[in-house]
């Protein structure tokens, strides 16, 4: 089994049970403020780091580490539903070969992910999204379908420290797993 399966089957559900149990610890803390969001605007600036496969042939399980920043915006329509561009840059020059191509190897230099999103907030520290784009490059493009999460951590004066796991599926080229913490100014229509 390759190295960025592995990573998924283990590390999301890892991540997920860790930020449930930190978000049913600060349950408590929600029932003595309580706050009726009707949608508003949020503004993200993120460093992550992605985890690539770079396995260039079924001997090898190399793994590369590339750092990154992101900056999003997400509107939402109201506390439950939003929309959102998302956009990336991986800061690093790597090589690495092609989805079912063992010979074909590309390079990619400061690669940009544009992506529109959709976002779901199953509960006020949680959000869920996925969505469409390009990943940019100087060499060659690639389309991507992006899913991931998010878990907040209120701040206050509308600032917010955010965790993110993003898995990019690049159907032409390659995949990548991003981590990311970053922090959001919320620009939103709450009444308490």
């Amino acid at each position: 089994m390759k190295i960025s399966k592995v990573l998924i089957l283990v590390l999301l559900p890892t991540f997920m049970v860790f930020s449930s149990i930190i978000s049913l610890a600060q349950e408590h803390d929600n029932h003595k403020e309580e706050k009726h969001d009707n949608g508003g605007h949020r503004i993200s600036l993120i460093m992550a780091n992605a985890l690539i496969d770079n396995s260039f042939s079924n001997e090898t399980n190399d793994l590369l580490i590339v750092p990154g920043f992101g900056l999003n915006y997400d509107y939402f329509i109201n506390a439950k539903w939003g929309l959102g561009i998302h956009s990336d840059i991986l800061i690093q020059q790597f090589k690495l070969e092609k989805h079912g191509h063992h010979d074909e190897e590309i390079v990619r230099e400061n690669p940009i992910a544009l992506c529109g999103m959709l976002l779901y907030k199953p509960h006020h520290r949680w959000t869920i999204f996925s969505g469409y784009g390009v990943e940019l490059e100087k060499n060659e493009n690639f389309q991507l379908i992006r899913l991931g999460a998010e878990y907040g951590i209120e701040l206050p004066k509308n600032w917010e420290l955010g965790f993110s796991l993003e898995f990019d599926f690049k159907p032409d080229a390659y995949n990548s797993l991003l981590f990311g913490i970053g922090f959001s100014k919320t620009f939103n229509n709450t009444s308490k």
